[in-house]
């Protein structure tokens, strides 16, 4: 049983993987993607270091010049801003390395009693919280300098001129070729949470209208939770993005993200609010027992609500991100009247699902 479960969760492994590979490349083409931005960043790391390849071989005819085109792939970043980080934090990675290394020769006679003595305090230095991600530059140089290279002084000089030339080179390429801006993806994130949480407000209903089932009302809830936390990284990153960027003096640039930020914080509220919704439902069913105060008719309306709920939450985010057509908008405060008209003041479900999307409503107009 257990080979069998192990098999069956590798087949599912490898399928998702596909799907991703699939769903990656099918992305790729479509402006604003991530798959989109991901495929520019690994063309530019690619000419980066070619750049620095051929600058470091043939230009300054230095030995095997291998830092100077692993450094530039290294430094080609998601953002400007990490992309200047990154460069500083390796070159100051490669530096420490070399130093452990040249240390460690003069210190101990013999290659090996030297690689005895750098690695461990290469690996130890390498966890230094400035270097962050780069630290494991630290060991890696210094291993390679003992055991393959050389620790003798025009040796060590080119390891660190190419080290420079590579961070300097790959900053370059990131800062002037398509400087990266997440404006796009983020924009079309906020249009994907939208449409998402607008689809389990909708789910909401059908099931309310009889086509209920046996999983919990919050589970969907949950999801876009998980959703809103991702998109507040999401968020983030395109912030980021614009620091140090030469694209952020551009007007769109900046509106478009605060218009993402007005979106996915309207689509905050309203996932606030379909939560407690879902806890209410939750509540009415537990220990599998309907609750009688949710009558058909008052289901029917609170159904009609939702669906409606649905129709405006997907205009106001449309509209938040700016890219509304002029579209009617939807008449929310009937459908919140024609519920109020069916609700029973003396059924405590009814009151408390009537409370919950009274806010649903008053976030969906904020």
């Amino acid at each position: 049983m257990p080979a069998g479960m192990d098999r069956y969760t590798m087949i599912s492994g490898v399928r998702n993987d596909l799907r991703g590979a699939w769903g990656f490349a099918r992305e790729a083409p479509r402006r604003g993607t991530w798959a989109r931005e991901t495929v520019v960043q690994a063309f530019k790391a690619g000419v980066a270091a070619m750049l620095a390849w051929f600058v470091a071989a043939y230009l300054l005819r230095l030995p095997m010049p291998y830092l100077a085109p692993w450094v530039a792939l290294a430094v080609v970043r998601p953002t400007v801003h990490w992309s200047v980080l990154t460069g500083l934090r390796q070159v100051a990675a490669v530096a420490l390395g070399v130093l452990i290394a040249v240390g460690s020769a003069a210190l101990m006679p013999g290659r090996e009693l030297a690689l005895a003595m750098c690695v461990p305090v290469a690996f130890l230095v390498g966890y230094w919280p400035r270097l962050d991600d780069q630290g494991l530059y630290v060991p890696f140089t210094a291993l390679f300098m003992v055991a393959v290279d050389s620790v003798e002084e025009p040796f060590v000089l080119f390891r660190l001129l190419e080290t420079g030339l590579g961070a300097a080179i790959g900053m370059g390429v990131n800062l002037l070729v398509a400087p990266p801006v997440r404006v796009l993806t983020v924009d079309a994130r906020a249009r994907r949470d939208g449409e998402e949480t607008a689809a389990v407000l909708r789910e909401f209903a059908a099931r309310l209208r009889g086509d209920d089932g046996d999983e919990p009302w919050s589970t969907r809830a949950r999801d876009l939770d998980q959703r809103a936390g991702e998109a507040r990284s999401a968020l983030q990153h395109a912030r980021d993005s614009l620091r140090l960027n030469p694209r952020q003096g551009e007007a769109w640039v900046r509106e478009s993200i605060e218009s993402a930020g007005a979106a996915f914080d309207l689509i905050r509220r309203v996932n606030r609010s379909v939560r407690a919704v879902a806890d209410i439902l939750d509540d009415s069913r537990r220990d599998g027992i309907p609750d009688p105060a949710l009558d058909a008719g008052f289901s029917r309306e609170c159904a009609s609500f939702l669906d409606t709920a649905a129709d405006t939450c997907e205009r106001r985010v449309t509209e938040l991100l700016g890219s509304a057509d002029g579209e009617p908008a939807d008449d929310l405060s009937g459908a919140l009247e024609a519920l109020e008209q069916h609700a029973d003041s003396g059924a405590e479900a009814q009151a408390a699902l009537l409370i919950a999307l009274r806010r649903l409503a008053l976030d969906l107009n904020r």
